[in-house]
């Protein structure tokens, strides 16, 4: 990105949150519920076995996305077909769960336990193509397009070979020697291969359930590749001491929701394949399409053919406003997932035709994880329910509000799992991305008027006596589930140990295309450490925005919140996806404060904004969790 669009990447795919200030990313409007039943991706788990063994295939094909299509002014109305890099399952060990479902544009649900085995073989199907930058190599400018590799987030998993190592570089079969040559000088021997890469993951005995998930990690291309939907839900199942051990849970039907921005463009004027959205002529997902501007995509010196028309809009499991059907008092589980390049979504479900105003009469989605760690609030009483997803504020007055807008508004990379119950009476409602009006208007009808939504809730009373799940555990029953230890406030240093800035340059790092993205004035540099950590001391980290809107994320080990500029929460809160709020309009950037432990796993990995745009603009630093002082590795 030049420095036009990386201003673009700051604000028109991010909400200016707890200042009102955001965008809409849709275009079409539709009535809610015209579109059919959301199909959920093909799952499959390693139940009772203790591992799971799988072959994803990454390869360029072209995707029907079922619904109304965003973009009818550059091909049909509905059911726009697309070519991507798309992630496919062609074999696992044990057998499928669920059927294959069809030729969806979103990665395999993938589902093991505590103690468990995971064992992936990455395959690269794809093309080598100078044309989409596989040739070279950048740490401030998209790159790499048909490079992939493969990333757990959130898991609690080793980060060295052949375990969660964002490192690796899986090159086509074909490659030329020049493009390896320099990815091993620049990310070290052994982590630059062809075909693919067999990767392996041994899951802690101790590792909390809830929803993870996966997703190509290549730097320099996340962002086309999230484009691409290489992603998928990674589940983490305890039948003994996880949500799956609760009755509410074992009852429920679970829908996993995975949030998309599937970046294609259409109406190339100057391209042999126009891109009008047909079998025969599908949309394109590629450097244009994502990234917007040719001083990031002339690779071959010429200058590429622009869109005239690209989706803003976010799908979910590759599939255009959905429908999701329930009976009335219904409790099901949900899995979301923000797998978007970097949109911040608002949890609310609002009524639709019913002369209903805000969200109070619709379904209730309580809380059981955020970031797949069970959220526990010791205070709670004996019945108390989970914590209740309400409308967000613009300016928190007390922990209780921190606490619901950090819950509600979920950012790209971040995860809830939500017991979601119908109202007694039948209704439609339906989930909006974000808009241009203040923030204590995103949850009311009246705000989203002739707006398309992202899917729909149909309600409705059940002609026979079908027995299904009513019931939402208690507080006090997922204060019992597995969680990380927390660590006290006797632990806690009393000043900032590590810290972090996240802001841009004007021309420095990337004078090409305007500016880089920065962590504390500095860009990534694969060859050489950024941040030492210890394994098993505590650090007390200070997080700020010196402009924008940022999305922090560090891989392998999650953190325990603290405060919010001034403003505690309330009770212990685990994440490792953060939203750091722009500065405010005096120039002042809001202070996050949080705790960490290394624990278990030395060796290199990265912490990063997840809005990635700004990672593969530069936006990401290699730290090194280091031996305990006196101790081997």
């Amino acid at each position: 990105m030049n420095r036009k669009s990386s201003k673009l990447a700051k604000t028109n795919l991010v909400l200016w949150i707890f200042l009102g200030l955001g965008v809409s990313l849709t275009h079409a409007t539709t009535q809610p519920g015209s579109s059919s039943e959301l199909t959920m991706p093909v799952s499959v788990s390693s139940d009772s076995t203790k591992s799971l063994s799988v072959t994803l295939d990454v390869k360029s094909d072209t995707y029907t996305m079922p619904g109304i299509s965003p973009t009818p002014e550059g091909g049909p109305i509905k059911d726009p077909v697309v070519k991507a890099r798309g992630v496919g399952l062609i074999s696992h060990n044990p057998d499928a769960t669920t059927p294959v479902a069809n030729n969806l544009l979103a990665g395999p649900t993938l589902r093991v336990r505590p103690g468990d085995a995971l064992n992936v073989v990455f395959r690269n199907s794809l093309d080598y193509k100078p044309s989409a930058g596989d040739s070279g190599h950048s740490t401030t400018i998209p790159h790499g397009f048909d490079v992939i590799n493969l990333h757990t987030h959130g898991l609690h998993v080793s980060p060295q070979s052949p375990g969660d190592n964002v490192l690796t570089s899986i090159f086509p079969d074909k490659t030329p020697q020049k493009p390896l040559q320099q990815c091993n000088q620049e990310y070290g021997e052994g982590n630059c291969v062809t075909g693919e890469f067999a990767y392996s993951y041994q899951i802690p005995d101790t590792h909390p359930a809830g929803t993870f998930w996966y997703h190509a990690h290549k730097h320099g291309a996340v962002s086309m590749h999230l484009a691409d939907a290489i992603a998928g839900a990674l589940i983490i199942e305890d039948p003994v001491n996880g949500l799956e051990s609760l009755p509410a849970v074992q009852a429920a039907r679970e829908k996993i929701i995975m949030l998309q921005h599937i970046s294609y463009g259409g109406s190339y004027s100057d391209s042999q394949n126009k891109g009008s959205g047909t079998q025969s002529d599908p949309y394109l997902v590629n450097c244009m399409s994502v990234y917007q501007d040719s001083a990031n995509c002339d690779f071959d010196g010429t200058k590429p053919a622009t869109p005239k028309v690209t989706n803003k809009t976010l799908s979910v499991n590759g599939q255009f406003q959905p429908t999701i059907s329930m009976w009335t008092e219904e409790a099901q589980l949900w899995r979301v997932i923000n797998g978007s390049i970097g949109n911040v979504t608002t949890m609310c479900l609002v009524p639709v035709d019913d002369g209903a105003t805000d969200t109070a009469t619709g379904p209730k989605a309580y809380v059981l994880a955020a970031d797949g760690i069970p959220l526990q609030n010791l205070g709670a009483g004996k019945n108390d329910s989970p914590v209740l997803l309400t409308n967000p504020v613009s300016q928190p007055t007390n922990g209780i509000e921190l606490l619901n807008n950090e819950l509600s508004l979920l950012a790209s990379g971040q995860r809830l799992d939500l017991m979601v119950k119908a109202p007694a009476r039948p209704g439609t409602y339906a989930l909006y991305n974000s808009n241009d009006d203040a923030i204590d208007k995103q949850c009311q009808a009246a705000t989203y008027q002739g707006k398309a939504p992202i899917l729909t809730v149909s309600v409705k009373e059940t002609a026979s006596d079908i027995a299904y799940n009513t019931s939402v555990p208690t507080q006090q029953a997922l204060n019992k589930l597995q969680t990380p230890v927390t660590i006290t406030a006797a632990e806690s240093p009393k000043l900032p140990t590590q810290g972090a800035l996240f802001g841009f340059t004007n021309s420095t790092f990337a004078p090409k295309i305007g500016g880089a993205s920065a962590i504390n004035a500095r860009v990534f540099n694969p060859m050489r450490s950024q941040r030492n950590l210890e394994l098993g001391q505590v650090d007390l980290w200070s997080v700020q925005s010196a402009e924008g809107v940022h999305m922090y994320h560090i891989h392998i080990n999650s953190f325990q919140l603290v405060s919010r500029g001034e403003m505690n929460y309330p009770f212990p809160v685990w994440r490792d996806t953060l939203l750091i709020n722009a500065p405010d309009k005096s120039g002042s950037g809001e202070i996050v404060q949080f705790l960490q432990k290394p624990l278990d796993f030395t060796g290199i990995l990265v912490m990063h904004c997840h809005n990635v745009f700004h990672e593969d603009n530069g936006m990401m630093e290699m730290v090194t969790i280091q031996p305990s002082a006196g101790k081997n590795p």
